[in-house]
């Protein structure tokens, strides 16, 4: 009984380990069903990355509720297309001189060119300067060749 028993444990931590996702740090292109028959369209679109620093004056930083709230009534309605969010470690010299060390959060935005996008992605930093206080909100932008 107490092999069956150790058998029967040792193939259930088998199965998990078997069914249990893969992780790698290799990048994956995201590939619909019909790129295996033929090539993918490619595109030029722009790539937005905004750096939104989460030290707020006088020692206090953003809370992760603070930013979510945010990100769900600033940042969505303007940018309802999609967006990736990753929480990033930074530091810059402040406008004294001083060196800033700081979490952020990062958004990657990749969108077809329009002034109505840029106008948003203004209103958005806009926004979250006067809301928490800040300085600035780095904002790095590059066309990108992206296929679907």
């Amino acid at each position: 009984m107490i092999t069956l028993q150790k058998s029967l444990n040792s193939l259930m931590i088998t199965g998990l380990l078997l069914s249990s996702p893969i992780y790698t740090s290799t990048p994956v292109g995201a590939q619909s069903s019909q790129t295996s028959i033929s090539h993918a369209s490619t595109k030029i679109l722009i790539k937005d990355e905004l750096y939104f620093g989460l030290s707020k004056p006088g020692g206090k930083t953003v809370s992760e509720v603070e930013w979510q709230l945010f990100l769900n009534r600033v940042i969505t309605p303007r940018l309802p297309d999609g967006l990736t969010v990753m929480d990033v470690y930074g530091q810059y010299l402040d406008s004294y001189g001083k060196l800033t060390r700081e979490k952020t959060k990062l958004v990657i935005l990749i969108y077809e060119n329009s002034q109505t996008k840029n106008q948003k992605i203004e209103e958005i930093i806009a926004s979250y300067k006067k809301t928490f206080q800040q300085e600035s909100v780095l904002r790095v932008t590059s066309s990108v060749k992206v296929s679907f």
